[in-house]
């Protein structure tokens, strides 16, 4: 009789030990649906979080585009610019030698 005394308990700890993982596995089951909302809350803000980041960055390259082309006009004006003060200096310097 000890020897099935014995072989009992065993079982009965086994048991245990067996419903305690599928207690375990369960509760992590249940967790589940919580986690995927958690991922999707997560994923839904960091695509927010992109799609201001990508709209700030368009404004800010249409204000540089905007720059760039006052920049390129300028630019394009100061070869004359600088070629009428020449030609005044170069006048004013041919009066004062006269």
């Amino acid at each position: 009789m000890p020897d099935l005394e014995q072989r009992v308990s065993t079982l009965e700890r086994e048991m245990a030990v067996l419903k305690a993982r599928v207690d375990s596995g369960e509760e992590d089951a249940r967790n589940i649906p919580d986690l995927i909302k958690t991922e999707f809350r997560l994923s839904n803000s960091q695509i927010a979080r992109l799609s201001r980041d990508f709209a700030d960055l368009r404004g800010t390259v249409g204000g540089l585009s905007r720059e760039f082309a006052e920049l390129r006009d300028k630019v394009e004006v100061l070869p004359r610019v600088v070629a009428e003060l020449v030609v005044e200096s170069i006048a004013e310097r041919e009066k004062k030698q006269s």
